[in-house]
């Protein structure tokens, strides 16, 4: 697993188009304001290999950096441009999916960008070192 935390004063998104063929074709359009943490992650296949482990330290990643710089809210987006290898999609969509379920369930607001489509973005993020992390396990 390696996953990109920012700390974003405010993120904007539209999806541009599909990359998977396997989703449906659609327009979506969101703003999360008020801060978030803005994780950008990328499943490895041997993420799979100890899914359990994966889930966990991904939670306990991104609770100790929302509360580091105060925030409540996580936007979980899936970017497989972080390490050469790559689990397969359905794979990691399960496994991001099950991270946000869980953070749900102790009390964060989160947010998924679409899956299976290109975005552009536009984000603040802010200018302490705490509000870029980037983890690898």
């Amino acid at each position: 697993m390696k996953m990109l935390m920012l700390h974003v004063r405010d993120f904007w998104y539209q999806t541009h188009c599909r990359n998977l063929e396997t989703e449906e074709e659609r327009q979506e359009e969101a703003t999360v304001a008020d801060g978030a943490v803005l994780a950008w992650i990328h499943v490895e296949p041997h993420d799979l290999d100890d899914r359990v482990t994966a889930v966990r330290k991904t939670i306990k990643n991104l609770k100790w950096h929302a509360r580091k710089v105060e925030v409540e809210q996580v936007v979980l987006h899936s970017f497989a441009h972080l390490a050469e290898q790559t689990a397969e999609p359905e794979a990691s969509r399960s496994i991001i999916e099950e991270v946000g379920e869980r953070l749900v369930s102790v009390g964060f607001q989160v947010h998924h960008t679409p899956w299976g489509h290109f975005n552009q973005f536009k984000m603040h993020v802010e200018g302490p070192g705490i509000a870029k992390v980037f983890k690898s396990f």
